[in-house]
C-alpha cells in the first residue's frame, strides 16, 4: 500500500508546537515545559478468551506511547462489538481485560466509543506525557554506528496464527499470550536512561517493515545481523505446518525489494523476518558506547535485551542481512 497517495489529503499542520506527526508511532505536542504525546491503535482477535483480548489489545496499544520514551496518563476505548452473534459478557470480560492492563501501566481508561460491527475489534486513544525536559524519541533518529536492540522474540503472529488455525499446543498458546501481555513500560524507562536515538516498536509490518521505516527517515542503512535474531523457540515448526499469515505475505511484498540478503537464508528465516507482530517488544537504536550499560538496566527490571544489527551509512538499500540463524 503506498500510504503516501492514501494520506496526501492531510494537509501539513502549521501549529509550531506539534513536534512529530503523521510517519510516527505517535504524535508529539510542546505543552509548556511538557511534551504530550497521543496515539491510536486497534486489533481484532489473537486469541479466544475475551479477557486475555481485551489485555493485549491495550498492552498492543500502548506499546506507541513507550517507544516515543513517554508514560501514560488516560486511555479511551475504541471497540467494534457484534451484538447480534456475541453475548455481552464476552464485551464486559473484554473491557476488563482492557482496564486491568492500563491500570498495570499506571494509567486510567476514562471513555469511549463502541459501534456495531461485524466481528469484535478492540483498542485505545492514549494520551501520555515526556516530563522534565526529556526529548521525544522518534523514528528518524538513528546514527550510524548506533546498536540496534530489540527487546522481545520474534514469532508471535506465527503462533497466533497456528492458534487460529488450531495447530497450536496449549503451552505455545501460553508462551504466545504471556509475551503479548508484557507491557513494554520496563524497556521504555530503561531506554530514557541511556544515549538513545531513535525507537519504534514492532508490530504488524513485522521487524523488516519496522526496520525500513527507521532506516528510510533516518537516511541511514541498518545491518542486521540474523544470528542475533531473537524468536520463539516452535516459530519454524509452526511454518512449517503451514502457520502462515495474510499479514506475513503483504509484509514481504511490501519490503522484500528494499533488502539485500549477504548471504543464502531459508524460506522460513526469510518469513520470521516479516511477521506480523501484536504488542511485540521495543525496537531501539542505542549509542553503541551505552549498550552495556542499557543491557544491564534492562536486566535490573527484570528485562531482555537482544542486540541485533548497526547503523551504517546509507547504502542502495535500507536493510542489509549477514550469516544465518
Amino acid at each position: 500500500m503506498d500510504l503516501t497517495q492514501v494520506l496526501r489529503s492531510i494537509p501539513e499542520p502549521k501549529d509550531k508546537h506539534l513536534i512529530a506527526g503523521i510517519g510516527e508511532d505517535a504524535i508529539g505536542y510542546k505543552w509548556q515545559n511538557d511534551t504530550m504525546v497521543q496515539s491510536v491503535d486497534m486489533i481484532t482477535p489473537v486469541v479466544d478468551d475475551p479477557y486475555q483480548f481485551g489485555a493485549i489489545a491495550c498492552a498492543n496499544a500502548l506499546s506507541d506511547i513507550y517507544a516515543k520514551g513517554a508514560d501514560p496518563l488516560f486511555a479511551l476505548n475504541i471497540i467494534g462489538f457484534p451484538t447480534s452473534t456475541l453475548p455481552i459478557h464476552y464485551l464486559e470480560e473484554m473491557i476488563k481485560g482492557g482496564v486491568d492492563k492500563v491500570q498495570e501501566a499506571g494509567a486510567y481508561i476514562v471513555g469511549g466509543h463502541t459501534i456495531d460491527d461485524t466481528c469484535p475489534k478492540y483498542g485505545l486513544s492514549v494520551t501520555g506525557k515526556i516530563s522534565d525536559g526529556n526529548p521525544f524519541i522518534g523514528k528518524n533518529g538513528a546514527c550510524v554506528g548506533d546498536a540496534i536492540i530489540l527487546t522481545k522474540p520474534l514469532g508471535i503472529g506465527i503462533y497466533t496464527t497456528a492458534i487460529d488455525q488450531k495447530l497450536a499446543t496449549k503451552e505455545q498458546e501460553e508462551a504466545a499470550v504471556n509475551q503479548m501481555l508484557k507491557l513494554n513500560k520496563y524497556a521504555s524507562q530503561a531506554m530514557r536512561q541511556v544515549e538513545t536515538h531513535a525507537c519504534t516498536d514492532v508490530t504488524g509490518f513485522g521487524l523488516i517493515g519496522h526496520l525500513c521505516e527507521v532506516a528510510e527517515q533516518s537516511s541511514v542503512t541498518i545491518e542486521l545481523n540474523l544470528e542475533q535474531v531473537p524468536y520463539l523457540p516452535d516459530s519454524f515448526t509452526l511454518l512449517r505446518e503451514g502457520a502462515i499469515s495474510e499479514g506475513m505475505y503483504n509484509n514481504i511484498s511490501s519490503y522484500r525489494s528494499r533488502v539485500r540478503n549477504k548471504n543464502i537464508i531459508t524460506t522460513e528465516e526469510e518469513q520470521l523476518l516479516y511477521d506480523p507482530q501484536t504488542s511485540g517488544g521495543l525496537l531501539i537504536m542505542v549509542s553503541q558506547s551505552q549498550v552495556d550499560a542499557f543491557l544491564t538496566k534492562l536486566s535490573d527490571q527484570g528485562e531482555s535485551g537482544y542486540v541485533i544489527g548497526k547503523v551504517l551509512e546509507k547504502d542502495e538499500v535500507p536493510i542489509i542481512t549477514k550469516n544465518t540463524f
